[in-house]
C-alpha cells in the first residue's frame, strides 16, 4: 500500500499555505519569510504549529511580558484564523502536483492500493482535493487526518492508524512525503519513505530527508518503479 501525505504531495499548496502563514505572522510582528516559514513549519501537526508559534511570539513586544497561559491561547486562536484564511484561498483554486494523476490512475490499473495520510484537519483536505479534481481517488474511506490520533507526525501514529485500519502490515506499506517531520514518522513507523523534493527544492531541505531515511525522487513517476 502507498501512503501518501496530501499537501505538497498530492496538492500543490504548500507555496499557497507559507504565503498566507507569513503574511498572518507579518499582521502581528512576526517576520519570517516564504523560506523561513517553510523550513520551520512544514509537515507540522497542528499542536506543533501552536507551540512554535508561542516561542515565536515571546522574542516581541509585548507578547514577552504575556504568561504562558495567555501565550498558549493566542497561538491557538492564531492558528485558528491562519486555518481560516487558508481555507478562503484554497476556495481561488488548488492544482495536483505534477503528475500526480498519471501516477494515481496508474497505481489503480496495477491494482496498487493506496490512501492519505495528512497532518491537516479532514475539512481542509475534502477542500484540497476536490480543488484540485483528485477527490474522486480518495473515498472517505481512505483519507485519515492526525485528528484521529493522539500524536501527528513526526510521531508514527498516523501512518501506524492508516495501515492498520486499511488492514495491511508496516511490512507492505511505502510512505510518499515532502517534510521532514513526514519522513521521520515513517521511518519511526518501520516503513520505507520516499521523499519528493521537486527541482526547486532547497538542498537542506533535501538533506533533512535522507537523514531521516527518505529515497528521494523528484518527479511523481517515480514512485512506480518503487511499488
Amino acid at each position: 500500500m502507498v501512503i501518501f501525505d496530501c499537501d505538497g504531495v498530492l496538492v500543490d499548496t504548500e507555496t499557497l499555505h507559507a504565503k498566507v502563514l507569513s503574511a498572518c505572522l507579518a499582521s502581528i510582528d512576526v517576520c519570517l519569510s516564504y523560506d523561513e516559514v517553510l523550513v520551520m513549519f512544514r509537515g507540522k501537526s497542528i499542536a506543533t504549529c501552536q507551540e512554535l508559534v508561542a516561542s515565536l511570539l515571546i522574542a516581541h513586544e509585548p507578547y514577552k511580558r504575556w504568561p504562558q497561559p495567555k501565550l498558549d491561547s493566542f497561538a491557538s486562536d492564531f492558528w485558528g484564523r491562519v486555518h481560516r484564511e487558508t481555507l478562503q484561498a484554497f476556495n481561488d483554486g488548488v492544482q495536483p502536483v505534477a503528475g500526480v494523476c498519471e501516477l494515481l490512475q496508474q497505481l489503480q490499473l496495477k491494482k496498487v492500493p493506496y490512501c492519505v495520510a495528512s497532518n491537516g484537519r479532514h475539512e481542509k483536505m475534502q477542500l484540497s482535493l476536490t480543488q484540485a479534481g483528485l477527490i474522486s481517488f480518495f473515498p472517505r474511506s481512505v483519507r485519515f487526518s492526525a485528528t484521529e490520533v493522539e500524536r501527528g507526525k513526526p510521531e508514527p501514529d498516523l501512518f501506524l492508524l492508516a495501515a492498520r485500519t486499511l488492514g495491511y502490515s508496516i511490512n507492505h506499506c511505502l510512505v510518499v512525503e515532502d517534510s521532514p517531520s513526514g519522513a521521520e514518522a515513517a521511518r519511526r513507523a518501520g516503513m520505507p519513505v520516499l521523499g519528493y523534493c521537486p527541482a526547486g527544492t532547497t538542498e537542506d531541505l533535501a538533506k533533512q530527508m535522507r537523514q531521516q531515511g527518505a529515497v528521494i525522487i523528484r518527479h511523481m513517476s517515480e514512485v512506480l518503479s518503487k511499488v
